[in-house]
C-alpha cells in the first residue's frame, strides 16, 4: 500500500527492502525524497526502509490546523502499527528529529534506535519564536514559498555542494518540490512549533542515540546538539565535517558512514 489514515488525516509513504526497519523523518516544507542518499545506502545494507512524507509535505494530505511535533509523533507510531511493526529504528533531521525525539520520549517501546541531525529541544526561545515569525511572514507572501526556499538554499547545503553539479539538480528539483507547496500547511506547521520544548523530556528517552551536528550549520549549531546528547543517558555525539542545515545531502557520504556504524553497533 501507499497511503495511511490516521484520525481523519492521509499520509504517503515509501516501503522498500527487508530487514530490520528504519523510519526517516524529514524536516519542515521537504519530503521523504530528501532522504534518497540514505534510502539507497540502507537499503544496499539490507534493511527495510520506511519513508513517510510528514502531513502537509509531498504527497501526504493538507494541514487542517495548527499541529504539533508531538501530534506528528503519534501519527507515525500509528503508521508503524498500521505497517504490523512493533517498532523500528528511526532517524530524524531538523522538524523530522523533533518529531522523532517526541517519539523516543512518548513511545519508548517503538524505538530500537534513534539518530537525530540538525534538531532541537525547544522552539519556546524569543530568538526561534522570532525565527518562526519570520518565516510565516515569508511563506504568507506571493510565491513565498518558492522564495522562503531561493533564499535559504545556500544556508541548507552549504555553498560548496550549492555549486556543485549534484547540488544543482537538487536546487532544480526543491524548486519544483516548493512552488507546488501550499502555504497554509507550512504556516501550521510553524504556528505549532513554537510550542516545542522537549527539553525536560529528553532523560525519559531510553534508546540508544546518536546526535549528529553539522560543524557549521547556523540554524542548529553544535552547541544545540551537545545539549541534547548531553541531557540523553544512552546518547552519543557526532560531528560531521562541512556546511549546511541539511548535510544529509551535501555531506551524504560522511553522514551515510556515521549512521550506518551506529546502527551495526550492538
Amino acid at each position: 500500500m501507499t497511503f495511511f489514515e490516521h484520525d481523519g488525516d492521509r499520509y504517503y509513504y515509501f516501503d522498500a527492502g527487508a530487514g530490520t526497519p528504519i523510519l526517516l523523518l524529514h524536516g519542515l516544507s521537504n519530503t521523504g525524497r530528501a532522504w534518497t542518499p540514505q534510502v539507497v545506502e540502507l537499503m544496499r545494507l539490507g534493511h527495510r526502509v520506511i519513508v513517510p512524507d510528514l502531513l502537509g509535505h509531498g504527497a501526504s494530505g493538507p494541514v487542517k490546523r495548527v499541529l504539533t511535533a508531538r501530534e506528528q509523533a503519534k501519527a507515525m507510531v500509528a503508521l508503524l502499527q498500521f505497517l504490523g511493526l512493533e517498532s523500528a529504528a528511526f532517524i530524524g533531521l531538523s522538524l523530522g528529529g523533533m518529531v522523532a525525539l517526541e517519539i523516543a520520549a512518548d513511545y519508548p517501546q517503538a524505538v530500537d534506535k534513534l539518530i537525530v541531525a540538525a534538531t532541537f529541544r525547544s522552539m519556546a526561545t524569543l530568538p526561534r519564536q522570532k525565527m518562526l515569525n519570520t518565516w510565516i511572514e515569508a511563506i504568507s507572501q506571493p510565491e513565498g514559498c518558492v522564495k522562503r526556499f531561493k533564499s535559504s538554499w545556500v544556508d541548507l547545503v552549504g555553498q560548496a555542494f550549492a555549486d556543485s553539479p549534484a547540488g544543482l539538480a537538487w536546487y532544480q528539483a526543491w524548486h519544483a518540490q516548493a512552488a507546488m507547496q501550499a502555504p497554509r500547511n507550512h504556516i501550521h506547521w510553524c504556528e505549532g512549533m513554537k510550542f516545542y520544548d522537549i527539553t525536560q523530556r529528553l532523560d525519559q528517552i531510553t534508546a540508544p542515540t546518536l546526535v549528529l551536528a553539522g560543524e557549521n550549520d547556523a540554524m542548529s549549531p553544535l552547541g544545540e546538539a551537545q545539549e541534547i546528547s548531553d541531557a540523553i543517558n544512552s546518547a552519543e555525539l557526532a560531528v560531521v565535517p562541512g556546511s549546511g542545515h541539511v548535510f544529509n545531502l551535501s555531506c551524504a557520504a560522511e553522514f551515510n558512514r556515521r549512521i550506518t556504524e551506529f546502527l551495526r553497533a550492538r
